[in-house]
């Protein structure tokens, strides 16, 4: 755990231990993409949509500590194209459990209508990430050399999802610190919320020394009650 991620935990614990008031309960559900990056990888977009429970800790002068549980499952399909004619497809699923700690700040407009805004950690568990790979030759065509510390990204030959999770290869790291900041309205007992997650660590477990991070920005709709 990075030193920046276990100290805004701390912060907020002591924050909420000293005054607590009330917690609210809630159903959120909505659109995810993320996007993941690094110096030697091409750029991979995951589509998809989160669905759990998020607790609202009441504090004081209307901030609040917000965390839950939420299931995320997003997908991909990354071709990378050597020629016209040769190209390797990676198609992947990525399931998520999301835990939150965000300290929120509300403005109340009226007694139904609200605004909000929040940063934090969050904390991302994976819990499976199966990848199908699909390679297309023409003829005795060779693809280019790999670097070894690229192979378990670039792979050359064909692969099923049942046999190609990357958690269980130790490709991807299973756990990915993010921190977030977003905001919303709540009219009544329903919020419209969105935010942003930036990676603050690399989420490579194969090279060390090459960097690689998931963003990602989301947009749900919540029902308090």
């Amino acid at each position: 755990m990075s030193k920046s991620f276990a100290f805004s935990i701390a912060l907020l614990l002591i924050i909420a231990s000293n005054s607590l008031y009330s917690q609210k309960f809630g159903i959120e559900a909505g659109y995810v993409q993320h996007e993941r990056y690094g110096d030697q990888f091409k750029t991979t977009y995951f589509n998809g949509a989160k669905l759990g429970l998020n607790v609202e800790f009441g504090l004081k002068n209307n901030f609040s500590l917000l965390s839950g549980a939420l299931y995320s499952v997003v997908y991909s399909s990354n071709t990378q194209n050597y020629t016209v004619s040769d190209s390797v497809n990676y198609k992947t699923f990525n399931h998520t459990i999301e835990v939150p700690l965000h300290l929120q700040y509300t403005l109340p407009v009226s007694k139904n209508l609200k605004f909000f805004a929040f940063a934090g950690p969050k904390l991302n568990f994976g819990l499976a990430q199966p990848q199908k790979v699909t390679v297309v030759l023409s003829g005795d065509h060779v693809l280019p050399t790999i670097p070894d510390n690229m192979k378990p990204f670039m792979r050359t030959e064909s692969e099923s999802y049942s046999d190609n999770d990357l958690y269980v290869k130790s490709i991807i790291s299973r756990i990915n610190l993010q921190m977030s900041v977003g905001g919303g309205v709540q009219f009544k007992n329903y919020q419209l919320r969105s935010g942003y997650d930036f990676g603050i660590h690399s989420i490579n477990k194969v090279d060390s020394g090459s960097m690689l991070r998931q963003r990602g920005w989301y947009v749900s709709l919540v029902y308090k009650f």
